[in-house]
C-alpha cells in the first residue's frame, strides 16, 4: 500500500471511521502480492568481485541484488558471524553498520519502530525498498536502498518481503539470459 493510502487508513482507523477488520483485509490482500524472505546471504562473487545479496524466499525461489555496497556485505556477514577479519577490504576500521549492530540499545530502539521491509519497486535497473516505521501508532513508509533496508531488518529481527512481480520478472530475465526463452518457444 503506498504511503498516502496507508496514512489515510491509519487516520480513518484512529478516528473510528473504519473498522479494524477492513484494515486487516487490506493488509492481508497486500501481503498476497509479496513473498517472505526466509534467509539472506551476502558475498563477493569470486569470478569478478561483484558484491551480491541473495534473498531466499519462502516459495523456494531466490531474489538477487547485485552491486550491493561492499560495506553491507561485510556488515551482514559480521552479524551472521560469517566474516573473516580483513578478508575483503583489508581495512580494520569500523563502519556505521558495525556501530549500529554493536550497541544493543540502538538495535532495540530501531526494533521498536520497524514493522517490516519490502522490496517493492524498480526504477530502470535499480530496485527500491520500503521500510515501514511506526511512531505512536502512526505508520510511516520510507523509500530506501534495498540492501540498507535489509540490513536494518536483519539487526532488528523484522520480516522482509519481495513483491512477487519483481521476483517473477527477475526469474524471467534470468531464464532469458540462460537461453530458456528459446526452449520455451520450441
Amino acid at each position: 500500500m503506498n504511503v498516502m493510502i496507508s496514512g489515510i487508513y491509519n487516520y480513518l482507523l484512529m478516528k473510528g471511521l473504519i473498522c479494524c477488520k477492513s484494515y486487516l483485509f487490506l493488509i492481508m490482500k497486500e501481503e498476497e502480492d509479496y513473498i517472505k524472505v526466509n534467509r539472506v546471504d551476502a558475498f563477493v562473487y569470486p569470478l569478478d568481485g561483484l558484491p551480491v545479496m541473495v534473498c531466499y524466499l519462502e516459495d523456494g525461489r531466490e531474489f538477487n541484488l547485485f552491486y550491493v555496497p561492499i560495506e553491507i556485505v561485510i556488515a551482514i556477514n559480521k552479524i551472521k558471524k560469517q566474516y573473516e577479519e580483513d578478508s575483503i577490504l583489508g581495512d580494520k576500521r569500523e563502519t556505521i553498520f558495525d556501530i549500529l549492530s554493536f550497541i544493543p540499545e540502538v538495535t532495540e530502539e530501531i526494533s521498536k519502530h520497524i514493522n517490516k521491509v519490502t522490496i517493492d519497486d524498480i526504477s530502470g535497473s535499480v530496485y527500491i525498498a520500503t521500510i515501514e516505521l511506526k511512531f505512536d501508532g502512526v505508520i510511516i513508509q520510507k523509500r530506501m536502498i534495498p540492501s540498507h533496508a535489509i540490513y536494518l531488518a536483519l539487526i532488528s529481527n523484522k520480516p522482509i518481503y519481495v513483491k512477487k512481480s519483481l521476483v517473477d520478472e527477475q526469474e524471467k530475465e534470468r531464464k532469458k539470459g540462460e537461453g530458456g526463452e528459446e526452449e520455451e518457444k520450441k
